[in-house]
């Protein structure tokens, strides 16, 4: 059993609160990872998280996709060129799903055997410059409401990129506007970005 001690039944009833898609390629990813090695351990930590010698995946359901993130995915090969989701990111790499077909049932697999052995081997995480470079739209919108930049001030480097990215990732002016209100709704309730998916 994980961390979590009601782990498995967490992750159940995330999955089975999930719109139909969703669940389709939780359960199929789900069912690859835990067949994939009798010793990898499910876990609930910020939503379904797998560990063996450490962190090795996890996923998360949003509205029009599904995204399958190898906590070490900096390390592997990437020898089937999946990782085509936060592919900049410091650490991990993702796969964005839409559709059940997408999952390759075996190349999974050899993507989770292959994060075990980066962990067995000891992966090193080598911390960069820890600075999230707030926009300038993004700053006077928190700066309104003292409640929102003060739980964002106080967010860790990782939650706080959530955010930045999210804004500066907008194609539209109109979506990038939403969206900075939304993240100032969000601080001012002291969400992160992932709580609004649970």
């Amino acid at each position: 059993m994980g961390i979590h001690p009601n782990a498995t039944k967490e992750v159940l009833q995330y999955i089975d609160s999930m719109p139909d898609f969703s669940q389709a390629i939780c359960k199929k990813l789900r069912n690859v990872i835990l067949k994939t090695d009798k010793n990898i351990i499910e876990d609930w930590k910020w939503g379904p998280n797998y560990s063996y010698n450490g962190m090795l995946c996890g996923y998360g359901s949003f509205k029009h996709h599904v995204k399958f993130t190898f906590f070490n995915g900096s390390g592997m090969k990437d020898a089937k060129n999946l990782f085509n989701h936060c592919v900049d990111n410091e650490f991990s790499r993702s796969i964005k799903y839409t559709d059940v077909h997408e999952v390759d049932e075996k190349a999974i697999t050899e993507y989770v055997k292959e994060s075990i052995a980066v962990n067995k081997k000891g992966f090193k995480r080598i911390v960069q410059d820890k600075t999230v470079v707030v926009p300038e739209d993004l700053c006077k919108a928190l700066a309104k409401h003292k409640q929102a930049l003060n739980f964002f001030e106080a967010l860790t480097y990782g939650y706080k990129k959530d955010f930045v990215e999210w804004v500066t990732t907008a194609k539209r002016n109109e979506t990038r506007m939403d969206r900075i209100a939304k993240t100032v709704n969000m601080c001012t309730e002291g969400k992160k970005m992932n709580d609004q998916y649970k």
